[in-house]
């Protein structure tokens, strides 16, 4: 089905990114499947380009839930002496087994963002290789090596563009609706103590995202700062229709191992916000 509330015009869909807590997304598209909405187009940012990619392909959220809450997410990690800590290949490959090779194979079109690390340009991929594309719009600054894509070096598309509504101007939709997965900015920075016998340990906890050091949470919270500011001026200069932005203030962008809590948290908040707009929900 193509459309909004059970076939009432074209409906745009725009996934924000937010590493973890992006994975609100497949709840909130369950609860959208649930009440008969489908979306003509999707875009998406980083880990919205991801799961937008899984929809677009033809997987149900149901699908994509469990496809989340069986990935070790650590496993599809490779490290990197160069331009990031994660090489990506191994993300890539994995990729590789879950989506079409191109984006003319989707059932639903999709726009991926990047951002042309070089320049500072704004990219919108939405044909050729789509498992690169998606490598591409995830490719958190620091952590993954850019990607190398026509002649550009590319990486994650929040860094521009964390809820791309933008991408829907000029195409054939009724209604936009967004997802936004900031984090609130309300949080003070937190110290992890650690003794030098335990130092390696520390790290390669950090690494594998099991905790963060004080100077990575001073990064990733200014980092936060920069990306909410984005983010609030683009939902202003382009309005969707329907936004639903999940509280999660406990939830870091590398907890990966709260999978099920994220998804339940973007379910409950899709469920509110469609029953504040008079949709009945399950």
């Amino acid at each position: 089905m193509n459309g909004i509330g059970r076939g009432e015009g074209r409906l745009g869909l725009v996934l924000g990114g937010g590493g973890a807590r992006g994975l609100a997304a497949i709840g909130i598209i369950e609860t959208l499947e649930s009440v008969g909405w489908h979306p003509s187009v999707i875009a998406g940012t980083s880990m919205g380009a991801m799961i937008g990619a899984f929809w677009a392909a033809g997987y149900s959220g149901t699908e994509i839930h469990a496809i989340a809450g069986g990935t070790s997410w650590t496993k599809v990690i490779d490290l990197s002496a160069k331009g990031g800590l994660i090489r990506g290949e191994r993300f890539l490959g994995w990729l590789r087994t879950q989506l079409p090779a191109t984006f003319a194979e989707l059932d639903i079109p999709l726009i991926c963002t990047a951002t042309d690390i070089d320049t500072g340009d704004l990219v919108y991929l939405r044909d050729g290789d789509l498992p690169l594309a998606v490598r591409a719009s995830c490719a958190f600054p620091g952590a993954f090596e850019p990607v190398r894509h026509e002649g550009r070096n590319l990486v994650d598309g929040g860094l521009k563009s964390t809820v791309p509504v933008a991408a829907m101007q000029g195409l054939d939709v009724d209604k936009v609706v967004a997802c936004d997965f900031q984090p609130p900015l309300d949080r003070p920075v937190v110290e992890h103590a650690a003794t030098a016998s335990d130092t390696w340990l520390w790290f390669w906890e950090t690494l594998m995202f099991r905790r963060r050091t004080l100077a990575a949470d001073v990064l990733l919270k200014a980092v936060d700062i920069l990306q909410t500011e984005v983010s609030r001026r683009q939902l202003l200069d382009h309005p969707p229709d329907m936004l639903i932005a999940p509280a999660m203030p406990d939830v870091n962008i590398e907890d990966f191992r709260l999978v099920e809590k994220i998804i339940a948290i973007g379910a409950r908040e899709a469920r509110r916000v469609l029953a504040a707009a008079g949709e009945t929900t399950p």
